[in-house]
This record gives C-alpha cells, structure tokens and sequence, in this order.
C-alpha cells in the first residue's frame, strides 16, 4: 500500500491546525505555542514541496506495436509498454524524464525496434499512464523499474541496454548502485543518457529559491524524510544524493548532451565527464532539453551507437 510516511495528510494536517488554534487560544502564553506550530506547519508544507509528483501530465503511451504490461509493485501499479522481435535479442529499456511519459519516446524506440532489438519503455510514477503516488522520490521509480525487470521473459534477452532522459538518466544511473541487484545487472550491455539528471542537490537548491537561507535545513529535512521513506537503503547522506555516491556505471555510455540546455544546464554533464567513466560524449547544438521527438543530429549518433556497440 502506497501511502505518506515523512509528510502528513489533509486530515492530519487539519487536526493539528484545530488543536493548535484551541491550545494556543485558552491556555497562558498561547503566542509561544503558535509560534512552535507555525513552524512544524512549514516543515510540513516544505516536506509536501520536496516529495510531491509531477503537476502535469503528458499524453498516455498508445501504440499497437507494444504489449501493455501492469505489474504490481506491494500494491503500486507499474506501467510498462514492450516489443518483442520474433528470435532472441538485445532489449533496451527507455525511462523518461519530469513531466513526460514513455509516449514522448515512440520515434527513438522506434530507432531501435526497426533495426532488430526488443523494446520497453517504463511510466514513472505520475506519469503517463502510472497513478499518482502521496510521496514522489527517485528511490521509488528504481524499485519500480526493477520490480517490472523480474516480471519479463528473460530467455529471449541476450544483454539489456538503458536510454534515459533527463530525470530517466538519473534513474538510470542510480540502479548502478550496489544496493541494486538483479539479472539486469549480469546482462548489462551499454547505457545511453540524453542530457541527464547526475545530482539532485542542485536540484533542491534551485527549489530553495526566496528561502534558499533555509537551504542547509532543507537538506536536512530532504535526507530524514527520504531515510523514513526508504529505510531499506540504510541511510543516506547529502553526498549520496549526486553522482558519483548515486551511481557510477562501470558500463560503455552514449552521452548526447544539449549543448544549450535550458533546464538543467551544464552541470550535470560536467559532473559526468569529471568521473572516470568509459563515456563516449556529444554536445548537440541543435538538441533541446526536452521536446526533441526528432532530431537528425541525435538520432544519426543513436544509429551509430546501435550499430557499433550493440549488435
């Protein structure tokens, strides 16, 4: 059952905002005790801010050349679309980024299904066609993405490639961590990443923005609400939050960067061109951040790379 575990509910909320009022009302020095709920009522709604899913929704992926999968994930619906060649063959696994959905992706995946390999592509939580979730977070999208892996039919999969944009990079890279295990891990063949997500405390720092004062309490607050959310991981610190603590790939990658990325910027990728990483790297002049279904520059290295490091 997917439910709030670092932040309250509207119900919880409302209670405390009823006994707040009341105590502070009738009992002797009331001030102080309003004082004290108006800042767990920030805390709160900061924590709402930090953990909260997307706001929008892109279109719904609906394409007859891919199978609909719906995986249960401990009572979470996971989305998933998948192609499968009629003999056995490299698969490639498309994550999308913030705000889009696996639809955005039909004319890459289609780069690579055309030219023999399986394809699938995954719906993050509040995207596409996935339902929303009480609290947002990476570490969540990474038990989903390997939860549906287990449920494929490994046996007409040679390697396992990954394709992931922007926040999907993230994604990508953190199952590089050694907490994450799985067949995928023995099958791993080439990661591609265009203009990814490699760190969230910029990220949170750009959320800070008028309060960015508050910033090292924000930090704090982030990591003890995610250690609540994901006590499987066993504690993580600020540094564990960027590459390369998050996850470094011991893998051949496709870097394909924005060379204008009006998103996240430069950042990102020179935290990944820093790390010793076997990284071939392209910064694209014509590559947007994100609204790039077609782009001859793009997919021609794409091609490339399919045919040079993965058949």
């Amino acid at each position: 059952m997917d439910r709030r575990i670092a932040t309250w509910d509207g119900r919880k909320t409302s209670f405390f905002l009823v006994l707040a009022t009341i105590v502070s009302v009738f009992l002797p020095y009331g001030f102080i005790i309003a004082f004290f709920a108006f800042l767990i009522l920030i805390h709160q709604i900061l924590l709402r801010i930090i953990f909260t899913g997307p706001q929008k929704r892109s279109q719904p992926f609906d394409d007859k050349n891919w199978e609909l999968l719906r995986v249960d994930n401990n009572g979470f619906d996971v989305y998933g679309f998948v192609n499968y060649q009629d003999v056995k063959a490299d698969m490639v696994v498309f994550i999308h980024g913030w705000q889009s959905s696996s639809e955005k992706y039909t004319e890459r995946m289609n780069l690579f299904r055309q030219r023999g390999l399986h394809t699938m592509a995954i719906d993050m939580r509040g995207h596409g066609m996935a339902p929303d979730t009480p609290e947002w977070t990476a570490g969540k999208v990474i038990l989903d993405v390997k939860h549906i892996l287990e449920t494929i039919d490994t046996s007409k999969i040679d390697k396992i490639h990954f394709y992931g944009h922007s926040l999907g990079g993230f994604i990508c890279l953190g199952m590089h961590h050694n907490r994450h295990q799985g067949w995928w891990k023995e099958k791993y063949g080439t990661l591609m990443l265009e203009s990814p997500m490699a760190a969230y405390s910029p990220i949170l720092e750009q959320m800070s923005g008028k309060i960015s004062f508050m910033l090292p309490l924000l930090k704090k607050w982030a990591l003890k609400g995610f250690n609540k959310i994901h006590p499987e991981v066993g504690g993580l610190e600020w540094k564990d939050i960027d590459v390369p603590h998050w996850g470094l790939p011991k893998v051949p990658i496709l870097l394909l960067q924005s060379k204008n990325d009006n998103r996240l910027g430069r950042f990102h990728y020179d935290l990944l061109m820093k790390q010793n990483l076997n990284i071939e790297s392209h910064l694209i002049e014509s590559l947007a951040h994100s609204k790039n279904r077609v782009n001859e520059e793009r997919d021609i290295l794409i091609v490339n790379w399919i045919e040079e490091q993965i058949l």
